[in-house]
C-alpha cells in the first residue's frame, strides 16, 4: 500500500469517526438520555400547547433522523470493509464523500429542528434551555453542543 492510499484511508477514517460523533450530538451525547428534544420537554414552564407542539415535532423528525443515521451507519460499515479489504483509493474516496454528505445532512437537519423549536419557545425558555448543562444548544468552552 503506498503512502497516498494510507493517507486517504487514515483521513477517511478520521473524518467518518469525527463526523459521525458530531452528527449524533457531539461530545457528551451519552449523558443526554434522549437528546436535545428530550431536554426541551424538561423545561419546567412549558404550556400544554407547547408540549403538544414539541411532541408532534419530535415524532415527525424521529423517522427521518433514524433513516439518516442508518444510512450513515451502513456507509461507515462499507467504508471499514473496503479499507480492511484493501480497496483502491477511488472506492474509498467515494464512500468517504458519501459519509461526509451524511454528516452534512444531519447537521442541516439539526439546525432546521433548532429553528422550529426556537419558534415554539419563548425568549425566556430559550435562555433557560441554553443554560441546561450538557444538553444545552449553545457553544460551551468553544465547542458546539446540542443540535
Amino acid at each position: 500500500m503506498n503512502k497516498a492510499t494510507k493517507s486517504i484511508m487514515i483521513g477517511t477514517a478520521l473524518l467518518a469517526t469525527v463526523g459521525s460523533a458530531y452528527a449524533f450530538g457531539g461530545q457528551g451525547n451519552c449523558d443526554r438520555r434522549g437528546g436535545p428534544m428530550q431536554a426541551v420537554q424538561q423545561l419546567d414552564n412549558l404550556t400544554i400547547e407547547q408540549r403538544d407542539q414539541l411532541s408532534d415535532l419530535r415524532r415527525t423528525q424521529r423517522d427521518s433522523m433514524r433513516a439518516q443515521r442508518d444510512a450513515m451507519s451502513d456507509n461507515r460499515d462499507a467504508l471499514r470493509a473496503a479499507m480492511r479489504n484493501g480497496a483502491d483509493a477511488g472506492i474509498i474516496k467515494k464512500l468517504a464523500e458519501a459519509q461526509g454528505a451524511g454528516v452534512t445532512a444531519m447537521i442541516i437537519h439539526r439546525a432546521e429542528m433548532k429553528k422550529k423549536v426556537d419558534a415554539i419557545l419563548t425568549e425566556e425558555q430559550r435562555k433557560q434551555l441554553a443554560n441546561m448543562g450538557p444538553v444545552n444548544f449553545a457553544p460551551q468552552r468553544g465547542r458546539p453542543r446540542g443540535w
